[in-house]
């Protein structure tokens, strides 16, 4: 009996073995031809799917759109509507030639209803005609590393030269919704309304996910054919912010799709900390003094829960050789982390104390009289003192010496 209940213990840690602890999670079939899962705030990549393939995607020509004209025009600023804006090809708003409009509701427009007028209006106001709107579009492409986006319009009107990538479309957003709260806040808006002199109008997110799925603070979708439309979603649960990209994907399956991403970053992906701050991470010895090199700040990274998903850490001094003084703010180099996913990320180190050279005598006195500021002064004060009282009575005795030879002088 005990030796078929050993042989059954044995045979259950044999399959527990043979279990892999920190296999990475499967990663879920979609059908858009390309697609990102990303972390917003470390710019991780928990998912994709043909991320640098060139694809006509109109939603990137009116984010980027959106984003320079919320950085270079004040939302009270009133823009004229011109003829070409007004006959824009699916012109939605109705506008009026010669009528003016605030740049806070053609955004909003152009963001959330896919207003082609609305973007017109702004391309021509911001950039003096859209010609040279769409030259700002590429510049700022290219400041903001988007290596394979070419920009023809601000509407996203199919141009065969236009194109972009998953990579590219992903870095745009991560740029735009880290560094312009103003852009944030459009893109995460459901609705707003669009009043006008004759009519009122509700401007509407055209991304269902807001209304099905938890979490949902921003998004947008756009297409050329409504059979394939791009989707773009942002969720916020906890410390964590994922932006799901799917472009081109069928119309029937874009939100289950990105249900599933989403799932599966939520689901199978944690954020830990790589480093705290002022936590040792090198030990160093500089010219005979041993010190701790601590990180200036906290560190965090996104991973496959049960994996450390750390691949390399790599630490890079400054400079070659580190000599005294020291200081507790002097950067004496990085710890560089390179994940399985190849991010790589780092932390300042400083060190831990201060190191000095050794002071001369004078150096030591002087330091000495700076720290007991009120005793120097007191000290200083009795050597006044004393030095007044010394020449008082120094003068005393020579006066009573010359006024006595003084005397004797006369008297003989």
């Amino acid at each position: 009996m005990f030796k078929r209940f050993s042989s059954f213990v044995l045979l259950i840690l044999i399959c527990l073995m043979s279990i892999p602890v920190s296999a990475l999670p499967t990663d879920p079939l979609i059908e858009a031809p390309s697609a990102i899962l990303l972390e917003l705030k470390r710019g991780q990549i928990l998912y994709s799917k043909n991320l640098n393939e060139p694809l006509h995607i109109a939603a990137a020509s009116k984010l980027m759109a959106a984003l320079i004209a919320l950085e270079k025009t004040d939302g009270n600023t009133m823009i004229t509507a011109s003829k070409d804006a007004v006959n824009a090809k699916e012109a939605m708003l109705d506008m009026t030639v010669g009528e003016k409009y605030s740049a806070d509701s053609l955004i909003y427009a152009s963001m959330l209803s896919n207003s082609n007028d609305a973007t017109i209006a702004l391309a021509e106001a911001v950039g003096g005609s859209v010609e040279n709107f769409v030259k700002l579009m590429n510049d700022y492409a290219a400041s903001i590393n988007m290596t394979s986006t070419v920009f023809v319009n601000p509407t996203g009107e199919y141009d065969e030269k236009q194109r972009t990538t998953a990579n590219d479309l992903a870095k745009l957003l991560r740029h735009a919704l880290t560094t312009n709260i103003e852009f944030d806040t459009v893109f995460s808006s459901q609705a707003k309304p669009w009043f006008d002199e004759e009519k009122t109008l509700v401007l509407t997110n055209l991304n269902e996910m807001f209304w099905s799925y938890e979490g949902v603070d921003g998004g947008k979708v756009g297409y050329n054919d409504p059979k394939y439309q791009s989707v773009i979603t942002t969720v916020s649960r906890g410390q964590q912010r994922l932006l799901c990209l799917l472009l081109d994907s069928p119309a029937n399956s874009m939100y289950t799709d990105s249900m599933k991403l989403l799932d599966h970053g939520f689901n199978n992906f944690r954020i830990s900390i790589l480093a705290s701050k002022d936590q040792p991470m090198v030990d160093l010895n500089i010219e005979g003094h041993d010190i701790s090199l601590v990180a200036g700040t906290d560190l965090y990274y996104t991973h496959p829960i049960g994996v450390n998903y750390i691949q390399e850490t790599k630490f890079e001094p400054l400079t070659s050789a580190h000599k005294i003084p020291l200081y507790k703010n002097t950067l004496m180099g990085t710890i560089k982390f390179t994940l399985t996913d190849s991010t790589v990320m780092a932390v300042d180190l400083f060190p831990d104390k201060e190191i000095l050279p050794e002071l001369t005598l004078f150096e030591k006195m002087k330091r000495r009289i700076f720290e007991y500021k009120e005793l120097a002064y007191i000290v200083i004060g009795l050597g006044i003192i004393e030095t007044f009282l010394f020449l008082y009575k120094t003068y005393k005795f020579f006066y009573r010496h010359f006024s006595k030879s003084k005397k004797k002088a006369q008297h003989d």
